[in-house]
């Protein structure tokens, strides 16, 4: 499965690969099959957009936002008493600035300009468009 989801990001036709490898999964682990559908334009975003491969790579991992959910668990767990949701937001807000400070340079810094022109060209056909 993981060589699949390894291959599906470097191939044009990854949605079709993706939609196989969960009906075939679908039988085994309906769980995983359901997710993998559910998450497939996520997935596949930035093959569509398509970006540098360090870039691509960088940008498909998910330890960025791990590393700062873990950072937002151990801080808020001081708090034993929520007010509001007012108080959640400021503590959140907070615990995400103090993840900030330890985030590492994106390996493909140098590459960010090419995938804002790139979000700029893929939102620009639908800008017009109202749903």
């Amino acid at each position: 499965m993981r060589r699949a989801l390894r291959q599906a990001w470097e191939l044009d036709n990854a949605e079709k690969l993706l939609r196989n490898l969960a009906r075939r999964r679908g039988r085994e682990a309906p769980g995983v099959s359901a997710s993998l559908l559910e998450g497939i334009d996520e997935i596949l975003t930035v093959t569509r957009l398509r970006l540098p491969t360090e870039l691509r790579r960088s940008l498909a991992c998910t330890n960025i936002i791990e590393n700062m959910n873990g950072t937002i668990r151990r801080i808020c767990r001081n708090v034993k008493r929520w007010r509001d949701a007012a108080m959640a937001l400021r503590w959140t807000g907070a615990a995400m600035i103090e993840a900030a400070n330890g985030f590492r340079r994106l390996k493909a810094h140098k590459q960010l300009p090419s995938l804002r022109a790139a979000l700029l060209a893929d939102q620009a056909p639908r800008r017009w468009h109202r749903p």
